[in-house]
């Protein structure tokens, strides 16, 4: 008798081990964490790209300058630059620069004065304005004298530019002149290729804050759905799934209803064969099942093969099938980190993939085909029990 319960107990603890806990509220979690880092990831995408279009712009902006100065330039040089016009330019640029130095030693004054008063100085001006109306009419005045000292600054340097090209080619005779003026739409080309290459870098960068605002927006619906589940059911179910074989290299249609289920969730979110899209009214016919599961988890093979194809289709992403015997194939769709190879052998159990996300969001494809013919997985795989929770 003892040794009959002993036999029965083993039996009951190897069931057990066959078989792993599902909790979908644990997995939705799961789910909900990963589209949060998900949008992180976009946001700081956008902030970097913002970041890149700030210097871009700066560059940009830069070799719209230097294009007009060598545009003046050559033309100065083709019409002949007189004496008395390089000598008035001389005067005017002495009588700017004059100014500029002037709006250099105040910044001077105000930096040390900073140091002396502290480096939020500036801030406590603004902040102890006594209205709200002083205080934004002082800082629109702070911006504008920062705004116009820089365009002053800018100014200068290329009017110091200008002047000193003037100057140089003041003593050239003809032959140089030409040879000059060559060298300097060499310059203005080069220039225009470097503006036409910042120009499409800037346009892409657009294009992808534009996209990664687009997926954000995609991300949070997903994440709004998942805060009303979570909201919404507050009891923990746990699912028996079979996950561990307990059968070897027999006939596949042998195992029709002892099957593990290749990933650890019982979410059908789109059963097999055909359903009308309640959006569209359109008919769609699914070959398999597709089961919401958080991304990252495991993807086992069901039974022993050998990998018959790998591949990428737009629905689906990458996609697996192995080919079993008698003809059954199992097909594992909307994976990731695939660790296997065509022609290689594999056994039921086997971890060959991870799972990702398709336009429905984190989820992972099956099949199970007979030759041609697709049957419905659920038939094929063993079931488990619930357990309740509060």
């Amino acid at each position: 008798m003892k040794t009959r319960y002993a036999i029965l107990l083993v039996v009951l603890i190897a069931c057990n081990l066959s078989y792993a806990d599902y909790t979908p509220r644990e997995d939705k979690m799961n789910q909900y964490g990963s589209y949060k880092l998900q949008v992180e990831k976009y946001e700081n995408s956008i902030t970097l790209s913002n970041k890149s279009i700030s210097i871009l712009n700066l560059r940009l902006k830069d070799i719209i300058n230097q294009i007009k100065v060598l545009s003046d330039l050559i033309s100065d040089m083709k019409s002949g630059t007189s004496p008395n016009k390089t000598i008035k330019q001389e005067l005017e640029f002495i009588k700017r620069k004059e100014t500029i130095e002037k709006l250099k030693n105040e910044f001077k004054k105000r930096i040390i004065s900073l140091y002396k008063k502290g480096t939020d100085y500036q801030y406590q001006i603004l902040f102890t304005s006594e209205s709200p109306s002083k205080f934004y009419a002082r800082l629109e005045y702070l911006t504008r004298l920062s705004q116009t000292r820089k365009i002053d600054f800018e100014k200068i340097k290329y009017e110091e530019f200008a002047f000193l090209e003037s100057k140089k080619i003041s003593g050239l005779n003809k032959a140089e002149l030409g040879k000059y003026i060559s060298l300097k739409k060499q310059d203005q080309l080069s220039l225009l290729n470097d503006k036409q290459t910042l120009e499409d870098s800037l346009n892409l960068l657009h294009s992808n804050i534009e996209n990664y605002n687009f997926q954000i927006e995609k991300i949070r619906s997903k994440i709004l759905d998942l805060e009303y589940y979570l909201s919404t059911n507050n009891e923990t179910v746990v699912y028996k799934i079979k996950t561990v074989p307990d059968y070897s290299s027999i006939n596949f249609d042998a195992l029709k209803g002892k099957l593990i289920f290749p990933v650890n969730s019982t979410d059908i979110i789109n059963d097999f064969g055909k359903s009308i899209n309640p959006l569209t009214g359109t008919i769609m016919n699914n070959e398999g099942v597709d089961v919401s599961i958080a991304d990252n988890s495991d993807v086992k093979c069901v039974a022993d093969g050998i990998v018959e194809s790998i591949f990428d289709i737009p629905l689906y992403r990458n996609v697996i099938i192995i080919n079993h015997n008698n003809g059954y194939r199992s097909v594992y769709g909307v994976v990731k980190d695939i660790s296997v190879s065509i022609g290689k052998t594999v056994k039921a159990g086997d971890i060959i993939a991870h799972t990702s996300q398709s336009l429905d969001g984190q989820m992972f494809h099956f099949e199970i085909r007979n030759n041609l013919t697709p049957e419905d997985p659920k038939f094929w795989v063993a079931h488990g029990g619930i357990q309740h929770h509060k």
